[in-house]
């Protein structure tokens, strides 16, 4: 769990808003805001004694005057959830401020969020409450948590809740950790705004470590997903923080140390990742340097460097002052706490090889658990009990009122259920007959689509394919005839011709009952073995080669292939993602032809593009063409087997078909892109697997 918010921080925070908005009262009054429907700033006695209490961080006696000053009436309920919620939290007494964050939802937006310190007051409790969820790593309730609170202050004309930099952060990292990363890199780039906007116009040492922090956040929550590309442009973000804070007139050093501390540790976490292991020791270095990596908090906290570098005794020697950290902090041995420090202990005792205080450990995590187990099952059920009982007084009538009906009901109640029963029986008597009888009728028609559709598939396959047989055998049948005739003289250009068209009707012969075996082969699910270490550009070359789609005069061929495609290997079945490759190819060369204009001239010569894309997951083949396209409504239809558009062109259509289904046995897919319209663009795509 993140560092507990420091009240003094937030407090100040807060108060330093009061003192702007009562500076700018009088432009509300004169000008219709967002916050026009407010009657005064909100800044009164009662916070200055908050304040001042906050000083002596005696935590209890501040829950105590904030009790009184609430009771008295002296502070409005939104004012009282925040300071309230934020001392609790200071307390380690998060299960107890959680309830108290429940009553944010029974707060009517127009009557108690009179002036503008409650709406501060509003916004930063759930700002803290999104957090505390967020670190719970209850994502998706943090983001349901966020939604609604964005919702219930445009109700009141407030529209900036999720443009906050802290907040916009936590939405990025619920999303990040739900696998939504385009949805978390837009509300990190909110948060970055954010950051620039406060910074504008307050720029003292805590508005930039707060920006700071949450930066740092944001390239932490990168490193962990293993997004180490994504994590850098944030940790420079934070560099250029730390230098503006250096450059202020009167710098606080804590605050300076303390950013110092973060950057490093992150960099050390993040060169480590890389395989940087110099740059890596270097940043730990220089974050150990620093007072803040001295603070207890740190070195328990931050044994995951130790850890990652197998430096497991120091990481054990570290943990040896866990006892007194928890002691300190007042954590409980929870579910929470026992996976976050008692399991990490564990293992590095075990890894150093101090297997007594392993034992002894393991133990302890056993003696721990059963009773964390139930008090965090009991602790869910007080929750659910504060959401759904709120109000103990009306559940207390409801339950007298029940009694009093509870007779007559009982006695409407059996009549109900005789009447009931007896429609029950008899509705199911006279549905059975029914239902029978519709599914029987069901039944026989599916079963007689079944078979009309079967039977048109044959008829189509049989007369496709006996085009495709019939076509080249009579070129074949007729030159052997001729060739035949020893009366006949043929001349040597007129010989070689023959030769030539007898050698491509064979290999199309050939072609198509490679395609018929391919389809046997992908229809049987027979599995696909992957053992093949090829780089990209070995397989759209041989995929180029075989097509033979270089040597038509047709068309131009551009092919556009970053650095790596001649580098990085890929684990897959070379002859078949090759094959997929030139039946792709085949299809824009085919219908890039001149007769696919359908007797309209070219202006100039048809181009076939073969782009090849990279990332750590996916490699991708994208072959457009400039060709007579195909119509978005049939995306889908033209990869069903035997398939084509165009009756009056050659194939049996299912080369198409075969492509898809090879490239999905490899781990990968083939696409039409539906939003090109200057042709046709087909993408497919392989898994990247480790070799």
């Amino acid at each position: 769990m993140r560092e507990l918010i420091n009240t003094r921080h937030i407090i100040t925070l807060l108060l330093a808003a009061l003192a702007l908005a009562g500076c700018k009262k009088q432009q509300h009054k004169e000008s219709a805001g967002i916050y026009d429907y407010l009657e005064t700033e909100g800044f009164n006695h009662a916070d200055s004694i908050i304040d001042k209490i906050s000083d002596t961080r005696d935590y209890d006696y501040m829950l105590f005057a904030i009790d009184s000053l609430y009771n008295r009436q002296e502070i409005s309920r939104p004012k009282y959830i925040f300071y309230r919620t934020v001392t609790l939290n200071l307390l380690n007494k998060q299960s107890t401020s959680l309830k108290l964050y429940y009553q944010l939802d029974t707060l009517d937006m127009r009557k108690e969020l009179r002036t503008e310190s409650d709406i501060e007051s509003y916004v930063y409790s759930y700002n803290n409450y999104i957090r505390m969820l967020c670190d719970m790593r209850r994502y998706d309730r943090a983001l349901r948590e966020a939604n609604k609170a964005d919702q219930r202050l445009r109700q009141v004309g407030y529209t900036t809740f999720t443009e906050h930099h802290d907040i916009a952060q936590i939405i990025g990292e619920s999303q990040l950790y739900m696998d939504q990363e385009r949805e978390a890199e837009e509300s990190f780039r909110r948060s970055l705004a954010g950051v620039y906007k406060r910074l504008e116009n307050h720029h003292n040492p805590l508005d930039l470590r707060e920006c700071q922090k949450t930066m740092n956040i944001i390239a932490k929550a990168y490193i962990r997903k293993e997004m180490y590309a994504k994590a850098e442009p944030w940790i420079a973000i934070e560099d250029s923080i730390y230098a503006r804070a250096q450059r202020y007139p009167e710098p606080d050093t804590v605050y300076l140390d303390e950013m110092r501390a973060e950057i490093t540790y992150c960099k050390a976490m993040l060169a480590h990742a890389q395989g940087k292991t110099t740059e890596a020791e270097r940043a730990f270095d220089e974050y150990q340097q620093t007072n803040t990596a001295k603070q207890l908090a740190s070195i328990v906290n931050n044994n995951q460097y130790l850890m990652a570098t197998g430096r497991y005794a120091e990481a054990a020697r570290n943990f040896e002052q866990l006892d007194k950290f928890l002691l300190i902090n007042g954590y409980k041995c929870d579910l929470e706490n026992i996976g976050r420090y008692l399991v990490p202990k564990y293992r590095a005792n075990l890894l150093a090889g101090r297997r007594d205080s392993a034992m002894k450990i393991a133990t302890l995590i056993s003696e721990y658990y059963d009773h964390a187990l139930i008090e965090q099952k009991l602790s869910d059920a007080a929750l659910l009990t504060t959401v759904y009982d709120t109000e103990g007084k009306e559940r207390q009538i409801a339950e007298k009122e029940a009694k009093l009906l509870q007779q007559r009901l009982l006695t409407v109640v059996i009549i109900m259920i005789i009447v009931v029963i007896f429609f029950h029986i008899y509705a199911i008597s006279r549905s059975k007959a029914n239902r029978r009888l519709h599914e029987t009728i069901k039944q026989l028609k599916e079963a007689n689509e079944r078979a009309e559709e079967s039977s048109r598939m044959k008829h189509k396959f049989i007369k496709q394919i006996s085009h495709e047989v019939r076509t080249p055998l009579n070129v074949l049948s007729g030159f052997s005839q001729v060739l035949a005739y020893t009366d006949i003289e043929i001349d040597r250009e007129e010989l070689k011709n023959i030769r030539r068209k007898i050698v491509d009707n064979t290999e199309r012969i050939t072609q198509l009952v490679d395609k018929m075996l391919d389809l046997s082969l992908i229809n049987s699910e027979a599995d696909i073995e992957c053992h093949d270490t090829v780089t990209p550009a070995v397989l759209i070359n041989k995929a180029i080669e075989q097509s033979g789609i270089n040597r038509a005069t047709h068309l131009v061929l551009e092919i556009h292939e970053p650095h790596e495609a001649e580098t990085t290997k890929i684990l897959t079945n070379q002859k078949l993602a090759v094959k997929a490759l030139v039946m792709l190819l085949d299809n824009a060369c085919k219908f890039t032809h001149p007769l696919a204009f359908k007797g309209v001239a070219p202006a100039e010569k048809a181009r076939v593009t073969i782009i090849i894309g990279m990332d750590n997951r996916q490699i991708s083949f994208t072959i457009e063409d400039t060709g007579i396209g195909i119509p978005a409504n049939q995306a889908d239809n033209i990869f069903n087997e035997f398939v084509q558009l165009d009756e009056y062109q050659d194939g049996t259509g299912i080369g198409l078909s075969i492509a898809r289904s090879l490239a999905r046995h490899m781990g990968g897919d083939v696409k039409l892109d539906t939003s090109y319209t200057g042709g046709a663009r087909f993408v497919m795509t392989l898994a990247c697997r480790d070799l």
